[in-house]
């Protein structure tokens, strides 16, 4: 019976979080077309995380601490954060939602790649064909894309994927032990560090100046804070595998609300190119979870 329960909470929790991030991604559109850059809506979302965060962990009275020989890769992770905010959500600003949507979440098949490349885990021949099969469907987007839309948010929704794919196999591989929200705290301020730092150097800080501006920056925020822990929450009941099957809604919920919202339209080959894509990562996941032991 508490299996049961464990595995209805956890979908739930997986489905609920899926969407929440998906909104999030569309109403980004908001803050920027209220005159908000890339850079400023990742700082102030970064920093609301870490003070819901830190308020969270001091409310449960648990632990905020991690052990100080980790330091230097929670660091690492930390700027690996900060960059996937920013790209996730900065990309927004230059592409569609739905583009932006389909690029970003190319981080599963980058992950497959390098978990290849560094051997981490044998990896099947319909693995392999499916990594290729994605590509195709990535070069097809990128094709028709290249031309037609500003390159920097192409840029910055690769650069988050990338980004994302090397901080999950750091994560698992170095951070099992640690707790989850703990670490959230430290990666959140690491990130924070970093955008602050790209924001002073690199990028060019707008804040939004329209009420609509800052509504979209703080739903940004609100958004991202409640799916990250709800997304955690899923891999604790049901395992990475099964809650990244169903977290593939999270583009397509994007990508509807940018129709819904903003009469964005993806082209067709850029329609067809992420369906590839997706399709090719669910077949990965199946794959995958094929091939997982059956649980006691």
């Amino acid at each position: 019976m508490d299996k049961n329960r464990d595995q209805f909470m956890g979908l739930a929790a997986v489905i609920l979080s899926a969407v929440v991030l998906g909104v999030a991604v569309a109403v980004s559109r908001y803050a920027f077309d209220g005159g908000a850059s890339g850079i400023a809506v990742a700082v102030f979302r970064s920093v609301f995380i870490v003070v819901v965060l830190a308020a969270g962990l001091k409310a449960y009275n648990r632990t905020m601490k991690i052990p100080p020989a980790l330091f230097w890769m929670v660091s690492l992770n930390g700027v690996l954060m900060g960059l996937m905010a920013y790209g996730n959500i900065g990309s927004v600003e230059f592409i569609s939602v739905g583009l932006a949507s389909l690029l970003f979440f190319t981080f599963p098949i980058i992950i497959a790649v390098l978990v290849m490349i560094l051997r981490i885990e044998q990896v099947s021949m319909m693995k392999v064909g499916a990594v290729m099969v994605a590509f195709v469907g990535l070069a097809i987007m990128l094709g028709v894309s290249f031309g037609n839309v500003d390159g920097r948010g192409t840029v910055l929704a690769l650069m988050g994927s990338v980004a994302t794919a090397a901080n999950a196999i750091l994560v698992a591989r170095h951070f099992r032990q640690i707790d989850v929200l703990a670490l959230t705290l430290h990666f959140s301020i690491g990130a924070t560090l970093s955008l602050v730092a790209i924001a002073i150097f690199l990028a060019e800080v707008r804040w939004p100046d329209t009420l609509g501006g800052w509504s979209g920056t703080v739903w940004v925020a609100i958004f991202q804070a409640i799916g990250t822990p709800l997304y955690f929450y899923a891999i604790t009941k049901i395992g990475a595998l099964k809650a990244g099957m169903v977290v593939n809604i999270q583009p397509v919920t994007s990508i509807f609300l940018a129709w819904l919202l903003f009469n964005e339209v993806l082209s067709s080959l850029q329609a067809l190119g992420g369906v590839v894509v997706l399709v090719s990562i669910v077949f990965m996941q199946w794959a995958d979870l094929r091939r997982e032991p059956p649980a006691d």
